[in-house]
C-alpha cells in the first residue's frame, strides 16, 4: 500500500483548486506544493506501456494474474518512492485529469480521497475568454486562438475541451458505486470564494485533520503556471474585499449551455434553472 495519504484534487478549470492547494498547505499535516503534478501523467504513461510494449504482452499471456500483480506493485512502488522525503502524513496532488481516472486511482490507492472543484459554468467560459483576451499573443494548447468565440465555446464544452472532458467525466462519477461517491468531496467555486474558512472547515472535518484558520495574505496568485496553461485557465485572485466576478455572457450562450448540461445544473446549481 501506499505510505502517504493522498489527497487528490481534479475538477473543472478556473474553479479553486490552485487557489484550495494553498490553503491546504498550511496545515501542519498536509504537503502541498502549489503545482501541478507529474504523478497522473506518469501513471498514464506507465498504463499505456503495460498495454503496447511487446514485452510485457508476451508477460501477460504467459502470467496474466501475476503480470498485473506485479505491474500494480510497480505503480505503487513509484508513488512511495516520489514521496519518500516527505515527512507529513498527507500529499496534495493536483491534476484536472484525476477526474477522469477515478477508478484507476481506487485501484492503486484505495484509502484515496479527491475533491472535486465544480463552478457555474457559464462562468468558467466567462474567465477563459476574458483572460484570452488579454493573452491575444498566446494561443490554446489545442489551438482555439484563431477561430471565432461561438466556435472556441463550442471546442471547449465538447470532448475533448478542457471543460468538455471534464464534465463527462463528472456526469459518469454521478452513476458509480456508493462506496466510492462517499471518497469524494466537492466544492462549489462560489461558496469557496465568499467564504473559504467554512469550506476549509469542512474540508478538514471530511478529512478527520483538527481545522485551521488560514492566513489568506498568504496566498499568492502570481505562481499560477502559465507554462500548462498557455495562460488561458488562469484562476482569479481571492479578494474578501470585492464581490464575485460575474462575466456578462450572450444570452444565447447562457442558454445553449444550460439546455445542453441540464443534468449538471440539476446536481450542482438547481436554482438557476
Amino acid at each position: 500500500m501506499l505510505h502517504h495519504r493522498y489527497l487528490y484534487l481534479t475538477g473543472l478549470p478556473c474553479s479553486g483548486m490552485f487557489f484550495v492547494s494553498q490553503l491546504l498547505a498550511q496545515h501542519p499535516e498536509i504537503n502541498s506544493n502549489y503545482l501541478r503534478s507529474p504523478l497522473c501523467d506518469l501513471l498514464l504513461n506507465f498504463r499505456n506501456f503495460l498495454t503496447t510494449n511487446p514485452e510485457l504482452i508476451n508477460q501477460l499471456n504467459q502470467d496474466f494474474k501475476g503480470t498485473m500483480e506485479r505491474s500494480l506493485l510497480g505503480m505503487r512502488g513509484f508513488i512511495n518512492g516520489w514521496s519518500e522525503p516527505i515527512s507529513q502524513p498527507w500529499i496534495v496532488d493536483f491534476h484536472p485529469q484525476w477526474l477522469e481516472h477515478l477508478e484507476l486511482v481506487n485501484l492503486i490507492d484505495p484509502d484515496f480521497k479527491m475533491v472535486i472543484f465544480v463552478r457555474e459554468l457559464g462562468q468558467i467560459y466567462g474567465a477563459i475568454e476574458t483572460q484570452h483576451q488579454k493573452t491575444l499573443l498566446l494561443d490554446f494548447p489545442d489551438k482555439l486562438a484563431s477561430i471565432s468565440r461561438v466556435e472556441r465555446a463550442q471546442k471547449l464544452f465538447i470532448p475533448p475541451g478542457i471543460i468538455g472532458s471534464s464534465l463527462k467525466a463528472l456526469e459518469q462519477i454521478q452513476d458509480l458505486e456508493i462506496s466510492l461517491q462517499e471518497r469524494l468531496f466537492y466544492v462549489v467555486y462560489e461558496h469557496l470564494m465568499t467564504n473559504p474558512q467554512e469550506v476549509l472547515t469542512e474540508l478538514f472535518s471530511w478529512l478527520n485533520l483538527q481545522p485551521i484558520t488560514p492566513n489568506l495574505t498568504l496566498i499568492n496568485f502570481e505562481l499560477s503556471n502559465y507554462s500548462q496553461s498557455f495562460g488561458k485557465y488562469v484562476e482569479e485572485p481571492y479578494n474578501p474585499h470585492q464581490p464575485l466576478v460575474n462575466y456578462l455572457l450572450p444570452k444565447r450562450f447562457e442558454t445553449t449551455i444550460q439546455q445542453n448540461f441540464t443534468w449538471f445544473y440539476q446536481t450542482f446549481y438547481p436554482g438557476l434553472l
